[in-house]
């Protein structure tokens, strides 16, 4: 027993001791490394030869040195099984040095070993520079499906890569991602593109999505395309029907697609009236001479055929009075190329002007010849169009 004793009481000594050794070991190679300098960091490396840390940043000193770091990065990749950072720049390095097959063998295993967002969006990138185009989708579709933050690059990227349909294809099933590529469309103002991405949006019925399709369905209006703006009109719950939608300004009040625009302009206030239900617009006297005051698309053309017969004509219908205001006023309806004046009345009164196509129907106003700008205010109810 005596001996036992002696025999373990030696052993714990020694272990203390390697374990004493062991940690002044890593506390002079944590000093090294924390000079960031290429030999603190490669001191560092002798006394703790598997830190990942030590081993990335002299690979990176070396690359900077003009050096080859491969050696390091594997030494990397092999003390860490599941890091996807040394497979990708030994992927990227054997690229760059026309290793292709190399370069496909790290990029893969990247994925492998870790399926988020970078080691997909490297191999996307790596495919599209070797015009390998099937697997280029491949991959960027398992890139995107993992995205998030800014995606403009891998958009800017698919546009790069092929055709609008093709692209709308290979995005995933992800909300988020057809909402950003919706966005992104939007800026770059292509509303030919967004019709498809806002319909597949729409299929969500998300209501975080309804300001982007909203402004789609604006993007389309302006662009012609009536009938895909009509139909994510429709599948944003909106009234379809060929008429004036809102015809006394009444709430809900959207300001997209086919309800009323309100034009923002330096001393022009717009104010709903609630009881009864009307608009007023104030013109403060600084108001540009010509401007739009509001608009909304009339969309009687639906349903009807290109080469069908000329519809009917049409009588738009309203009431007005103002106040301020002197004859003329120069507030005026246009559609197309037909114009009706809105007089100056203290009482609602009523106009109408016949018109033969839908379209943009605008109240603008141009400061009449010869007299100052309108100072005052105007209101308007009861807007509706109707067959004759």
């Amino acid at each position: 027993m005596y001996y036992l004793r002696e025999a373990l009481g030696l052993a714990a000594i020694c272990a203390m001791t390697w374990a004493g050794w062991s940690a002044l070991r890593l506390a002079r190679a944590d000093a090294a490394f924390r000079q960031q300098t290429p030999e603190g960091v490669a001191r560092a490396l002798e006394l703790a030869p598997e830190n990942t840390a030590y081993l990335s940043l002299r690979a990176l000193q070396i690359e900077y040195e003009g050096g080859d770091s491969r050696g390091l990065l594997e030494r990397w990749a092999a003390a860490n099984p599941m890091a996807s950072a040394p497979r990708i720049r030994l992927g990227l390095d054997a690229e760059v040095r026309g290793d292709y097959a190399a370069a496909e063998k790290w990029l893969l295993d990247a994925a492998r070993v870790d399926r988020q967002f970078e080691p997909s969006w490297t191999l996307a990138n790596f495919y599209f520079r070797q015009q390998r185009l099937p697997e280029f989708w491949k991959w960027m579709r398992l890139a995107l499906d993992v995205s998030y933050g800014d995606r403009r690059p891998a958009f800017d990227l698919c546009r790069r890569a092929g055709e609008p349909q093709e692209i709308l294809r290979a995005l995933p099933d992800r909300r988020e991602v057809w909402s950003a590529y919706l966005e992104y469309l939007l800026a770059h103002h292509e509303p030919a593109d967004a019709a498809g991405a806002a319909r597949k949006l729409a299929e969500w019925r998300d209501p975080a999505d309804r300001d982007v399709l909203y402004r789609a369905c604006d993007a389309l209006l302006e662009a012609g395309d009536t009938q895909a703006a009509m139909q994510i009109w429709s599948m944003l719950g909106q009234a379809t029907k060929p008429a004036i939608f809102h015809p006394d300004f009444e709430p809900p009040r959207i300001g997209h697609g086919f309800d009323w625009h309100l034009i923002e302009s330096p001393g022009v206030t717009h104010l709903p009236l609630d009881s009864p239900p009307a608009h007023r617009i104030l013109l403060s006297g600084q108001q540009p001479e010509a401007c739009e005051l509001l608009k909304q698309y009339v969309a009687l053309e639906l349903g009807r055929a290109a080469d069908a017969a000329p519809a009917r004509r049409y009588v738009l219908r309203w009431e007005s009075r103002t106040s301020g205001l002197h004859s003329p006023t120069g507030i005026e309806w246009r559609i197309g190329g037909e114009r009706a004046a809105l007089p100056a009345s203290d009482d609602w009164s009523r106009g109408e002007m016949q018109m033969s196509k839908g379209g943009w129907l605008a109240l603008e106003y141009q400061r009449p010849t010869g007299e100052v700008r309108a100072e005052g205010y105007v209101e308007i109810r009861h807007v509706t169009v109707t067959a004759q």
